[in-house]
């Protein structure tokens, strides 16, 4: 069933106590500006997962794919164009029918026609025996609108996170590809190699970005960084943060950032990551530990990457986004908790970066497992997509605040 969007909901970033970790930032009263309106764009998405954003049909609006894990099909809803977005109804689409246990996808327009090809992981299960991790590539016909053509490149057991990286600037990205655990790895420690792998179009053999890695590895997300012609990757999992780069033709061994959570195996490390900034300042946001209750912010001084917990209140975190939702130079974090409130929640940081407050974008409606940013109704202000586990819905929240 997909409804219209509701009525415009008006959601102000209220402040919500958030626990500060000692050292921490402090959390202060913000003056907030910044408004949310709330249009449901999906329901009954059993198992909600993840959702991409792309502009699927070359109109240059942005499309939402919403990836759940529960449904035999991969949809994705049409923008309905910048008058009457925040209306509805956003059309709906079967991109692929008849796949199980869907897990990850990623959009890249590998043959310049304007319209990106799709990345697709399913079969997923948290068991190398019982997962067959089928990575497959989705290709568009005359009708974007109609099932596009899969082509099968690869099985990898629990194949988890696909992102395209730029990695040596060329703009002709490549495909890296994360399992969960390594084919050794049993719960619910799962201490064993796991290696982060990356295809080239058109072959698409596999070939290694990491071998490094123990444990399970959660996140990965191509970033900018200093001295790196187009992207770096960075991995977030059991064994903390880490930088890869590529250069020579090779990916050079991973650098690490920071351990993230302290606590012992398997409670170590980080989920989710994302990259932001205060001004001129780059910032690391994640989510700790796997699945985890904090939410930590790391700012590079004299002795490295310092972690600071900006909140240790959420439950079962899945989703964390750093977008700057105001225009005033200062990333905000956006974090979803699958479990507790179900409530989707932004964080925004003071001129200096030193305090952080803590407010909810939806207090009970967003059980948030997979979030993204981008500009949905051409008003120049960036909007939040986000997509529900148990909640099993697909909304947008458009930003009304100030420009």
């Amino acid at each position: 069933m997909t409804p219209r969007a509701t009525a415009r909901t008006v959601l102000p970033l209220c402040l919500a106590a958030a626990a500060i970790a000692a050292g921490a930032p402090r959390a202060q009263t913000p003056a907030a500006t910044t408004e949310f309106a709330a249009h449901t764009i999906a329901t009954e998405l059993r198992g909600g997962y993840q959702v991409v954003v792309a502009d699927l049909n070359k109109d240059g609006k942005p499309d939402i794919i919403a990836l759940a894990s529960g449904l035999p099909e991969l949809l994705w809803y049409e923008n309905p164009g910048a008058a009457s977005a925040a209306a509805g109804p956003w059309p709906r689409h079967v991109m692929a029918a008849g796949v199980s246990r869907m897990i990850n996808a990623a959009a890249n327009d590998l043959d310049g026609d304007g319209i990106p090809e799709i990345a697709l992981a399913q079969g997923f299960t948290t068991s190398p025996a019982t997962s067959t991790g089928i990575i497959s590539i989705l290709t568009h016909g005359a009708d974007p609108a109609a099932p596009w053509t899969a082509r099968e490149i690869d099985r990898v057991p629990t194949a988890h996170r696909l992102r395209w990286v730029d990695a040596d600037g060329s703009g002709k990205k490549v495909l890296a590809m994360a399992p969960l655990v390594g084919p050794e790895a049993t719960a619910p420690d799962y201490k064993a190699p796991v290696t982060i792998d990356y295809y080239r179009a058109p072959d698409f053999k596999r070939e290694v970005l990491s071998d490094a890695f123990t444990g399970l590895v959660h996140g990965i997300e191509p970033v900018p960084w200093d001295g790196v012609r187009g992207q770096a990757l960075l991995s977030a999992g059991f064994v903390g943060i880490h930088l890869h780069k590529f250069g020579g033709g090779a990916w050079a061994a991973p650098v690490e950032v920071a351990k993230g959570d302290p606590d012992p195996w398997p409670k170590s490390g980080s989920s989710d990551v994302a990259l932001g900034r205060l001004g001129a300042e780059r910032f690391i946001a994640a989510i700790e530990p796997w699945h985890g209750n904090m939410v930590a912010i790391y700012r590079q001084g004299k002795n490295g990457w310092q972690r600071h917990v900006i909140d240790d209140t959420i439950a079962d975190g899945h989703s964390i986004v750093a977008v700057d939702i105001d225009n005033d130079g200062r990333t905000e974090i956006v974090a979803g908790q699958r479990g507790g409130e179900h409530s989707l929640i932004v964080y925004s940081a003071s001129a200096n970066g030193d305090a952080w407050t803590r407010r909810v974008i939806d207090q009970g409606g967003m059980a948030g497992a997979g979030c993204a940013a981008a500009d949905f109704n051409a008003d120049a202000r960036i909007d939040v997509v986000c997509i529900g586990s148990a909640t099993a819905n697909l909304k947008w929240y458009e930003n009304v605040g100030k420009r």
